[in-house]
């Protein structure tokens, strides 16, 4: 066995439709997914009947030299789960529960990380370990790129389900005529994999530039829906040097199908997805922001109609429909100088400033948005904001106070997060605590700079109302 799975693993480039066992050992005690649905909670942690599954700590793979610092990082960064059904049992808010339990030797809470269950698998993403050779032949570590893992609740049988050969930069899992996919952009290939009993992968383009598919659905999200109409929309770059043709082909494919269509091309253009609210598409093109209506799309659409113009900027990101189940109000995004604006439906336009008090929030990452609730985090603070109240206007400048969920020292300054609707999940550094009494004043505690799980309820305003989730390297912050 041992042989034959380093000759898989050695394999360079992507691992298409292709999932094998690579261990076979069950770590903790098998548990029953009794939701029939895909659960996805946000790419930090996942929660299965009340066990919650989740990176124990942070890993920076940019840091990463050889699979050496790989083994040294997972040795606290593994994938754990507790569960939160019963008492924690934890000594107080800064202590390791006692009931942490090591699900799989890798490392899930990461720059690209992407968790999810749908029935009795788990799904993860890890730091690519698999060295790939460049045109010279020449092999290195590509811990940028990515390999997704599944396996059983329990750890039991772990499958290695695909390797990227490029950085991904989007990824998703979608639900479309009863089955399932995950679909991702990774550098320019554009690959879905069919999930179930069996996987299998398919490269729909090896010279994608940008794609438009829906968000992962959310049960716990207001508003997260899994209706869309099973459509991709990619574009690549046309040159034709000795015709004079340049600028952006828009394609589409259908998930369920491998037949792509081009359906649109304006010579010398570039045209940039960047993003898709349900089955409305966003891109730039000539410095302007356009959406459409996917549902309308029929033979060769104008994508450069002026009727499809929507906002004025090149570009923008972090794009969020605001919506409850029966109700959509518009969307808000981020522009290229990081300020939030809102659109309502109307055409009607915005920008936003959150304030904490008297202070205005700055140098702040979007998390989430669940109905009409932002949350959003610094490195000192995680917040949220109600924006129900500015929609029904005619646009213009608003400022809208938050809420503080919790403060605490350092949070991590990313969008590594989850989400449950009774609590935000989010990694920080450990807060100093005071001694025990039975502790001398000689008692210095180990240092330990990693960034943990924790937890903090959402519907509590509360600034020290955080618990602690990770197991810590330090001993004396167990609960014994």
């Amino acid at each position: 066995m041992k042989k034959i799975t380093k000759t898989l693993c050695g394999v360079v480039g992507s691992v298409l439709g292709l999932s094998f066992l690579v261990a076979g050992c069950a770590t903790v005690p098998s548990i029953k997914n009794t939701d029939s649905e895909l659960i996805y909670n946000g790419n930090a942690a996942v929660m299965v009947d009340g066990y919650l599954y989740y990176g124990n700590a942070f890993a920076d793979y940019s840091t990463f030299t050889s699979d050496g610092d790989y083994n040294k990082s997972v040795a606290v960064s593994y994938l754990s789960r507790l569960n939160t059904n019963i008492d924690l049992a934890a000594k107080s808010k800064d202590y390791s529960p006692k009931s942490v339990e090591k699900v799989a030797d890798e490392i899930t809470a990461q720059g690209k990380a992407f968790t999810f269950v749908l029935g009795d698998h788990i799904y993860y993403s890890t730091p690519n370990r698999q060295k790939f050779s460049d045109e010279n032949g020449k092999a290195s570590h590509y811990f940028n790129y990515s390999t997704i893992y599944r396996s059983n609740l329990n750890g039991d049988n772990k499958e290695k389900v695909y390797t990227t050969n490029g950085e991904v930069s989007q990824i998703e899992t979608l639900k479309f005529n009863g089955r399932y996919y995950i679909v991702l952009l990774a550098g320019e290939n554009l690959v879905k994999i069919e999930i179930g009993n069996k996987v299998s992968a398919e490269t729909i383009s090896d010279s994608a530039k940008s794609v438009a598919i829906p968000k992962t659905y959310q049960k716990k999200k207001d508003g997260s829906t899994l209706n869309w109409n099973g459509d991709i929309y990619f574009t690549e770059e046309k040159s034709d040097e000795d015709n004079g043709l340049s600028g952006s082909i828009v394609k589409k494919v259908s998930v369920a199908g491998s037949e792509t269509k081009q359906i649109f091309h304006k010579n010398g253009a570039t045209l940039k997805f960047v993003g898709r609210e349900r089955d409305e598409l966003f891109y730039s093109l000539s410095n302007e922001i356009y959406k459409i209506d996917s549902n309308s799309i029929t033979g060769q659409p104008n994508f450069a109609s002026d009727n499809n113009r929507f906002y004025s900027a090149s570009t923008i990101s972090n794009l969020n429909l605001i919506a409850t189940e029966n109700y959509e109000y518009g969307y808000v995004f981020t522009t290229s100088s990081n300020a939030l604006v809102y659109a309502t439906k109307t055409g009607k336009f915005g920008s936003i400033t959150l304030k904490n008090g008297d202070t205005a929030l700055s140098s702040y990452k979007i998390l989430l948005i669940s109905g009409r609730t932002i949350y959003v985090s610094t490195t000192t603070g995680i917040y949220k904001a109600t924006l129900s109240g500015i929609f029904s206007g005619n646009g213009g400048n608003v400022e809208i106070e938050c809420e503080t969920i919790v403060e605490m020292t350092a949070i991590y300054d990313g969008t590594l997060c989850a989400f449950d609707k009774d609590y935000i999940y989010y990694y920080a550094k450990l807060e100093t605590v005071e001694k025990d009494e039975d502790e001398t004043e000689e008692t210095t505690e180990e240092t330990d700079d990693n960034y943990y799980l924790y937890r903090a309820r959402v519907g509590v305003t509360s600034a020290d109302g955080y618990e602690l989730l990770g197991l810590t390297k330090i001993a004396s912050r167990h609960t014994k």
